[in-house]
């Protein structure tokens, strides 16, 4: 495989990840999970259970009553990295929450990281820190 080839594989996995990212969980297209994710998914977060039918059913829940969104008529997550290396890619961005009772807002930063083998995802890993 020449850097080239690597360069290219790095592209389309950020490009795959951030296609689900934006459809699924922005556009709350929930359904379109599969396009994107295989059906034997890897989840590492608590309380998600494995699988796709286990995401699916997990977003539902994120997202009671979501009903797929028209493209170009929501906001898309900004991220303020997309790295990509080998066959992970690592999404990161910022998100301001309320501080607990406190009403102050708190920046909270969060990482989502997948695995991406032969087009599709295949296993996800996430954690938020302030």
């Amino acid at each position: 495989m020449t850097m080239q080839d690597d360069d290219d594989r790095r592209a389309a996995n950020k490009q795959l990840v951030l296609a689900m990212w934006h459809d699924v969980i922005d556009g709350r297209n929930i359904e379109a999970a599969a396009k994107y994710i295989a059906p034997d998914y890897i989840q590492h977060s608590p309380g998600v259970g494995q699988g796709l039918a286990a995401l699916i059913a997990f977003l539902r829940t994120e997202f009671p009553d979501a009903q797929p969104l028209e493209p170009g008529t929501y906001p898309l997550t900004q991220f303020e990295f997309v790295i990509a290396e080998g066959d992970l890619v690592q999404l990161m961005f910022r998100r301001t929450l309320p501080a607990g009772k406190d009403p102050t807002a708190v920046d909270v930063w969060w990482y989502d990281t997948y695995r991406v083998r032969d087009g599709k995802i295949v296993e996800h890993w996430d954690s938020a820190h302030a």
